[in-house]
């Protein structure tokens, strides 16, 4: 058989498989319970309503919906989207919307837009594996920051020296990729006055700020902080944030349909962009949405969805605290919203070792290291609690939370049963 390797472009070899997908497929047995994925829970699902919708578009419209759409995306569903994103104070029309298959389409995008080899983007440590993805597929590098101890985003002096070092070695940075809401891995949510601070420094550097959004409408506890987006239209509206959205979280992932809100120009070059890649979105999932949203009932979904998330989280972090050996160097999130939280461990522990341990005890999780572009720290991990069951959340922890007591005890009674420095 022929070796085409050697015909392979730069950008190919560049592409890194995604650590979450494979780890996923040792997890894919029905007797372990697994925190890895980043799954909604099936019961938020509006299943019934989704197949009305679906019959009603049928009807309406027949074989027009089997036809190829538009690049921009579905008047109807666009016109739904303005309506929904206005209710919350973001100021747009169907210009400054790009209608895209999920999220993660948009986040292959921008990339490909922005990147030339060898240039960076300014992301957190730990930041979405997704993203890292899509950046390193374009040869690109990512600028790591840190997060503050606060856990309300960046560790902002960090930034500003981080900045610095870069571009007085003549490093080339095109924009800035945050998760202020609900972080994927961590679940931390990002201050106002740390938005605010973020938008000020863009303002300064001229840079744009990507910022996705998935899971800020998931918000079960505390109150609401404007988006990035909302806060540059009333600081100095100069149109560098770009917003992406999706359904995967708020309706449900299989519709793979999300949403661009940009300032015209942007979007246009974003359509040229998406048109080389999938020619249009599904016209007949775009319509079924619309359909859907036209219902009202996409609020009381949403509502739902944030109510089960709320106890299923509140539940988590109790077995965490009932189970967990009791130590200062273990430590974990309590998120307000979102899928996921971010559990911390002694740094002698690696994670990427201790994964095959816990699914062997029948749990899986997702390594932390997977969240960095380089230098990844191997002793922390994230939890999804939005898919399992409560009686997966109990037993899950307790078979998680005994593979670390082993690793501790391991180390513990080593050699001479002595404590190195490092480890304090």
């Amino acid at each position: 058989m022929q070796d085409f390797s050697k015909y392979l472009s730069a950008n190919a070899n560049n592409m890194k498989k995604s650590v979450i997908r494979e780890l996923l497929k040792l997890t894919n047995q029905p007797d372990i319970i697994s925190f890895a994925g980043g799954l909604p829970a099936p019961e938020t699902f509006p299943v019934e309503e989704l197949r009305e919708a679906s019959d009603r578009v049928f009807r309406k419209y027949g074989d027009k919906i089997l036809q190829y759409g538009t690049t921009e995306g579905d008047n109807d569903l666009k016109v739904q989207l303005v309506a929904y994103e206005s209710a919350q104070g973001i100021k747009l029309g169907p210009e400054n919307l790009l209608i895209t298959s999920a999220s993660q389409q948009a986040l292959d995008m921008l990339p490909k837009l922005f990147l030339d080899p060898g240039d960076y983007v300014i992301a957190g440590r730990p930041t979405y594996v997704g993203a890292i993805q899509a950046i390193q597929s374009y040869q690109g590098n990512v600028l790591g920051i840190p997060f503050s101890t606060a856990d309300d985003g960046f560790d902002m002096v960090e930034l500003e020296k981080r900045y610095e070092r870069a571009i007085s070695a003549k490093k080339r940075i095109k924009y800035i990729y945050v998760i202020p809401d609900f972080q994927n891995p961590s679940g931390i949510c990002w201050s106002l006055e740390k938005r605010k601070t973020l938008l000020e420094f863009a303002y300064r550097e001229g840079l744009f700020i990507v910022e996705d959004a998935p899971y800020r409408e998931i918000r079960f506890m505390g109150e609401p902080v404007p988006s990035i987006y909302q806060l540059d239209q009333q600081m100095q509206n100069r149109g560098i944030v770009i917003n992406l959205k999706t359904f995967s979280k708020i309706l449900a992932p299989g519709t793979r349909i999300g949403w661009i809100i940009a300032r015209e120009d942007l979007i246009q070059k974003m359509v040229i962009a998406k048109q080389a890649m999938d020619l249009c979105t599904s016209v007949l999932t775009q319509k079924m949405i619309a359909e859907f949203m036209a219902t009202g009932k996409l609020k009381d979904i949403v509502a739902r969805t944030c109510g089960i998330y709320r106890n299923k989280r509140n539940f988590m972090l109790e077995m965490f605290e009932k189970y967990m050996p009791k130590r200062f160097d273990l430590a974990w999130t309590k998120p307000e919203g979102g899928l996921f939280l971010w559990l911390s461990l002694p740094r002698y522990i690696d994670t990427d070792k201790m994964f095959y341990k816990a699914v062997e005890k029948k749990v899986a999780y997702v390594v932390g290291s997977a969240f960095y572009f380089d230098e990844p720290e191997t002793n922390s991990m994230r939890i999804n609690f939005s898919y399992s069951s409560f009686e997966q959340i109990e037993e899950g922890t307790k078979r998680l939370a005994n593979v670390i007591s082993e690793e501790i005890e391991a180390h513990e009674a080593g050699p001479r049963g002595q404590t190195s420095p490092e480890d304090i």
